[in-house]
C-alpha cells in the first residue's frame, strides 16, 4: 500500500486541500484553509498530513497559459519551501484551468455562489491531485523535457504519455530504468 498524498491549491486567501486514497487511485476534497500567515498555515497543513499519516504533498503549480512561471508561482514556491522546512516532501503539478473546471462543476451541481466560494478551492485541489494520480498511472511510455531558466538552472520537468497528456513537475527525484538494459 502507498502513502497517501495531500494536494494543495494555494491561493492568497484560501488553500484548498484534497487527499488521495491509500491506493492512490482516487482524490477526495477534504478542507479549505483560510489563510492567516505562513506559520499558522504551515501548521494547519502539517496537522492534516499527520491526520492522514503522510509527508507527501502535491502543490498546484500556477503557470501562465504559455507555460511560464509568474508571480503567483513564486508565492506558491515560497510557501512550499516552508512546508519542506517543516519536514514535508513537496512536488508540483501544473494547475492551469483547475479552478475554472472546479467552478463549472459546482455550477452544474447547482451549488449557490456563497457555497461555491467555500468549496471551489478544495474541489480544485482534488482535480489537481486526480490529474497527477492518473498521469502517474498512465506514464509508462513518456517523453521527458527539462525546462531551463536563463541562468541554466532546471526549473521543472514536463512529462507526456502516449496520448500526449501532460504533467509538469517542479521536482523529479530520480528515474530508474528497470528494463532489459537496452538504451533506446
Amino acid at each position: 500500500m502507498n502513502e497517501r498524498i495531500i494536494a494543495l491549491d494555494i491561493g492568497d486567501a484560501r488553500i484548498g486541500v484534497a487527499v488521495s486514497d491509500a491506493s492512490r487511485l482516487i482524490a477526495t476534497p477534504i478542507d479549505t484553509i483560510y489563510r492567516v500567515g505562513y506559520g499558522p498555515d504551515v501548521r494547519k497543513v502539517v496537522e492534516i498530513c499527520q491526520r492522514y499519516d503522510t509527508t507527501q504533498v502535491l502543490s498546484g503549480w500556477p503557470l501562465n497559459m504559455d507555460g511560464t512561471a509568474g508571480f503567483q508561482s513564486e508565492k506558491v514556491k515560497a510557501f512550499c519551501e516552508q512546508l519542506e522546512k517543516a519536514g514535508l516532501s513537496v512536488v508540483y503539478q501544473d494547475e492551469r484551468l483547475t479552478t475554472v473546471t472546479a467552478t463549472n462543476a459546482l455550477i452544474e451541481g447547482n451549488m449557490h455562489r456563497a457555497e461555491r466560494k467555500h468549496n471551489v478551492d478544495k474541489v480544485a485541489a482534488a482535480g489537481i491531485l486526480q490529474q497527477y494520480l492518473d498521469t502517474c498511472r498512465q506514464c509508462e511510455v513518456f517523453i521527458m523535457q527539462v525546462a531551463q531558466e536563463e541562468d541554466g538552472t532546471e526549473s521543472y520537468i514536463q512529462v507526456e504519455d502516449e496520448a500526449v497528456q501532460q504533467a509538469v513537475f517542479d521536482k523529479f527525484l530520480q528515474l530508474v530504468n528497470e528494463g532489459s538494459g537496452d538504451d533506446e
